[in-house]
C-alpha cells in the first residue's frame, strides 16, 4: 500500500455489488456471524464452511434454518472449497470477445466467489488460504490480520437506501463503532430514506422528461441542476416532504409524479429556494387548479343558461 503525502495509509471505499453473487465465509464463530450479517444486507449468496469448531454460533444456525444462507457446510475447510461452484471452462479468448459471448462470460463470473472471508483461529491455515486466494485471484479478508486483507469490514450505518461505512483501515474496529453510534445520534428524528426517495424520484423523473439528448452538455446540465436543487434545503427539510400524494400511495398511482413534475417544470430554471414558498408552490397549486376548474365549470354553466334563455326568447 502506497503512503499518502502525509504518511497515512488509506483505502479505497467502495459500494461493492455482490447481490446474487457467491461469497464464501470460512468459520462459524462471532466474527463469521458479523461477516454473514454484512453479506445478508448486501443480498449475497452466502456459502459457509464452518471449519474446526465444536458448535457453530447459534445465530448462524438460526440464519441457516431461515434460509438466509445459500449453502451451509459443517466440516473442516478443504482446498477445493474455493472453486466449489466452478464447473465451466472458458472457451472465449478475452482479446476477441463479441456481444454474443457476454452471456457465457456472465455465467463464468457467477461461478466464481466474489469474495472470501476467513474467520478461523488457525494462523497457519488462514495464511495458506490467503495465498490460495491470491493464486486464484479471489479477493480475500483474513480476520484480525490486516496485512492479509484485500478489503476491510468497517462499521456500517444502515437506513434502507442510505449506507455509511466507517473504517480505521483495520486499526481500531471498536473506534469505528463509536463513530458510527455518534453519526446515528445526529440523524435521530430524520427520515433519511424519505429524503433519498424524494431526491431519487426527482432525478429519475428528470431523466425521463428532459431527455433532449444524451450528449455530455445535456448530461452535465441535468447533473448540475439536481445538485443545485439538492443544496436548496437541509436533509431534515427534504425528509419532511411528501412528494407522492397520500391518496395515491397504493396502486394505480394515477398521479404519482404530480408534485415531482411541478418541480421539474422549472427546468432549466429552479423552483423557489425559500422552503415555505417552495412547498406552497408545489403542493398548494393543486388547490388553485381545483379553483380554476370550478370557475371554468361555473362559467360554462352561466353560458348554457344564457344560451337557453335566448332560445326561449326566439321561440316566443
Amino acid at each position: 500500500m502506497t503512503d499518502t503525502p502525509n504518511g497515512v495509509k488509506g483505502s479505497l471505499l467502495l459500494a461493492w455489488q455482490v447481490r446474487d453473487k457467491h461469497c464464501l465465509v470460512i468459520g462459524a464463530g462471532d466474527v463469521a456471524l458479523s461477516r454473514i450479517n454484512h453479506l445478508i444486507l448486501a443480498q449475497a449468496k452466502i456459502t459457509v464452511v464452518t471449519g474446526e469448531t465444536k458448535e457453530p454460533h447459534p445465530s448462524i444456525l438460526k440464519l441457516n434454518s431461515e434460509g438466509r444462507i445459500h449453502n451451509f457446510v459443517q466440516r473442516n475447510y478443504e482446498n477445493n472449497d474455493l472453486i466449489m461452484y466452478e464447473s465451466t471452462k472458458p472457451t472465449v479468448n478475452f482479446r476477441n470477445i463479441t456481444p454474443k459471448d457476454f452471456s457465457e462470460i456472465s455465467s463464468l463470473s457467477n461461478e466464481t466467489f466474489a469474495c472470501v472471508c476467513c474467520c478461523i483461529d488457525d494462523y497457519e491455515l488462514s495464511t495458506k488460504i490467503y495465498y490460495q486466494c491470491k493464486l486464484l485471484r479471489l479477493p480475500v479478508n483474513i480476520a484480525d490480520k490486516p496485512p492479509l486483507c484485500d478489503f476491510y469490514f468497517g462499521s456500517m450505518f444502515n437506513r434502507d437506501n442510505l449506507q455509511i461505512m466507517i473504517s480505521t483501515n483495520g486499526k481500531s474496529p471498536r473506534l469505528s463503532k463509536m463513530i458510527k453510534d455518534n453519526i446515528a445520534k445526529e440523524f435521530d428524528g430524520v427520515d433519511l430514506n424519505n429524503a433519498i426517495e424524494n431526491l431519487g424520484m426527482i432525478r429519475s423523473r428528470l431523466r425521463q422528461l428532459i431527455l433532449i439528448d444524451d450528449d455530455l452538455v445535456t448530461i452535465d446540465t441535468r447533473m448540475n441542476w439536481i445538485k443545485t436543487l439538492t443544496d436548496f434545503f437541509t436533509l431534515k427539510q427534504w425528509s419532511e416532504l411528501q412528494l407522492v400524494p397520500e391518496t395515491l400511495l397504493e396502486p394505480p398511482h394515477d398521479n404519482r409524479f404530480m408534485y415531482v413534475d411541478r418541480i421539474i417544470k422549472y427546468f432549466p430554471d429552479y423552483p423557489p429556494q425559500n422552503y415555505e414558498t417552495f412547498k406552497s408552490t408545489i403542493f398548494e397549486s393543486e388547490i388553485e387548479e381545483d379553483k380554476e376548474d370550478d370557475e371554468d365549470d361555473d362559467k360554462e354553466g352561466q353560458v348554457k343558461e344564457v344560451e337557453t334563455s335566448l332560445e326561449n326568447l326566439s321561440i316566443e
